[in-house]
């Protein structure tokens, strides 16, 4: 294969591997965050974090985040990060498309301020268009930007063909 249509390829498969991940559904980050564990350990210092602690469920609209541990950040009152361990965390989520989403890893920080998401641990991202495992990716919410690999690690992705062709 030619230099320029092997990297003409290589510039589609990241693009659609970028899309088998991205678009959450933007209306979940306007929706109130519900978080529940077995023990919670609250601080009434506005600069404490909370930790909680068995069996964490994290709801935001239909993103639901599952995990054995979380420490929670807020200012003013208003929750701006979470920051998830379990064995492993898993998070699920509706697309705009109206697909689902599943994401695994050892621990998933989540800034609700910058709307995004670093997964790091044995990351397995599924949904329907395709899957990506790797060490470490971060995913931008707002802009639908997927990061990962750089770190010495593979990234792995298995990207379905489309329907009908």
């Amino acid at each position: 294969m030619p230099p320029k249509s092997r990297a003409s390829l290589i510039a589609l498969l990241l693009a659609l591997a970028a899309s088998a991940v991205v678009q959450a559904k933007t209306s979940d980050r306007k929706q109130p965050t519900n978080i529940e564990a077995d023990r919670v350990e609250y601080s009434t210092k506005s600069t404490a974090p909370n930790v909680l602690d068995g069996n964490v469920v994290v709801i935001q609209g239909t993103m639901t985040a599952k995990g054995a541990h979380a420490t929670v950040w807020a200012t003013n009152g208003k929750t701006n990060r979470i920051l998830m361990t379990g064995s492993p965390v898993v998070l699920t989520e509706t697309l705009d498309d109206g697909s689902p989403m599943k994401a695994t890893a050892a621990q998933v920080d989540y800034n609700l301020d910058t709307e995004t998401a670093v997964f790091t641990g044995n990351v397995v991202l599924t949904q329907p268009k395709g899957t990506m495992n790797g060490q470490k990716v971060t995913y931008n919410m707002k802009t639908g930007t997927v990061n990962s690999g750089g770190d010495g690690t593979r990234v792995k992705m298995v990207l379905q063909p489309k329907s009908g062709t």
